[in-house]
């Protein structure tokens, strides 16, 4: 949180920002970045902090009692209501940074184009989507648990793996039209530059989707969803609309590059790996951990252990978060290269990252242990300088 706070202060990193962009751009972005920076700094170690107190003094242990008296015992029935009864509580415990992050300050930004009421319905579907693929996913588990009590530890990477590729194939067609309308990209000369983009990719495609994101927000983007043959790309309206078509067309050739590397089924693969990795660390060290009577363990393959996990993956998180941050920012280096590959474009690529950057008030001058740490993509003058290199290559 301090790197977030004390940006990048490197002179030479700073002079090659201010070739493409002003000292405005830089303190706009800097602006963003910081909006609500206490607060984000103390709040991840407050719900740390509540959960383990929770856990602690037993509120969870008795929590399980409660509903185990009200539901009988059972994998659909008291393991059900506790796992349900906990995830929303811990929801319930960060509504107040759901709220302040994601529609304060995205309106005091300027970016909202909805009031609290509409951000609030959209808030609550995404509650009963994230808890209910949630829910599914830890009954999953447990029962994997307890079918293949000697085996657990290679089904369950497997089983979840599944269950992630059918959420993976499933959510375009079902959730994306829960919040936006999905609809083919109008005829014209556009689309055909696309099209044959994509085909001289490689990419089995026959339409491209515009979702309405104006709808909610003045942020634009594009992203690469789905495996095999249900592979799809997606633009947001608001990309469209402020870009040139040029700056565009470059924007989905780089999401040519997700799709030509295939980086949804890596992605799926290395998750499946870090899961095999938890599966076995937790297996070896449960009989350890079980002894401390305030975790509340009540058997290897108990829902009663959920609030305990839930605490230690996010402790865990912060240490797996570089591993993720790396892998993320390599897969985005491969498709910047596909996509300067495809069009030849550098100049263009530049411009359009100029103007996203611009458009989503992003972090100019960030330090680089952030980048490091947290970032998903490279910072913006470092794809600005990947794509001058190119050139000088060509």
């Amino acid at each position: 949180m301090g790197s977030q706070y004390l940006g990048a202060g490197d002179p030479a990193t700073r002079d090659a920002v201010l070739r493409y962009f002003s000292e405005q751009d830089i303190a706009s972005g800097r602006e963003y970045a910081l909006y609500g920076f206490w607060f984000r700094a103390v709040f991840g170690f407050l719900l740390v902090g509540v959960l383990t107190a929770l856990l602690k003094y037993g509120f969870f242990a008795g929590l399980w009692q409660r509903v185990g008296s009200v539901a009988g015992e059972g994998l659909l029935r008291q393991d059900l209501l506790f796992i349900l009864t906990s995830l929303l509580l811990v929801e319930m415990i960060s509504f107040p940074a759901a709220i302040y992050l994601g529609y304060w300050r995205e309106a005091e930004a300027g970016f909202a184009n909805i009031g609290l009421s509409g951000w609030l319905v959209r808030y609550a579907k995404s509650l009963l989507i994230g808890v209910g693929l949630q829910t599914i996913a830890i009954i999953l588990l447990l029962a994997v648990m307890r079918w293949f009590p000697n085996k657990w530890q290679l089904v369950v990477p497997c089983v979840m793996g599944l269950f992630a590729l059918t959420v993976t194939l499933l959510a375009p067609v079902i959730i994306t039209p829960l919040f936006y309308k999905q609809i083919p990209l109008a005829e014209g000369k556009f689309r055909s530059d696309l099209l044959g983009m994509a085909e001289q990719a490689g990419m089995e495609v026959s339409e491209v989707y515009v979702i309405d994101e104006s709808r909610y927000s003045k942020h634009t983007n594009a992203y690469f969803t789905g495996v095999g043959r249900h592979r799809r790309i997606v633009l947001y309206d608001n990309l469209i609309k402020s870009h040139t078509p040029e700056e565009a067309a470059l924007i989905f050739a780089h999401e040519a590059g997700h799709w030509k590397y295939s980086h949804v089924a890596w992605g799926l693969s290395l998750g499946m790996l870090g899961m095999l990795a938890i599966a076995l660390l937790y297996s070896i060290s449960y009989p350890t951990i079980a002894q401390v009577e305030w975790f509340g363990l009540r058997g290897l393959a108990s829902a009663a252990n959920l609030p305990f996990l839930l605490v230690l993956v996010m402790l865990l998180q912060l240490f797996t978060s570089p591993v993720e941050s790396q892998i993320s920012q390599y897969m985005e280096r491969q498709a910047d290269r596909v996509a300067l590959e495809l069009t030849g474009l550098r100049d263009v690529f530049i411009s359009a990252q100029v103007r996203l950057s611009r458009d989503n008030r992003s972090d100019l001058l960030p330090a680089p242990i952030r980048v490091f740490w947290l970032y998903s993509h490279p910072p913006a003058i470092e794809r600005i300088r990947m794509a001058e290199e190119f050139a000088l290559t060509k």
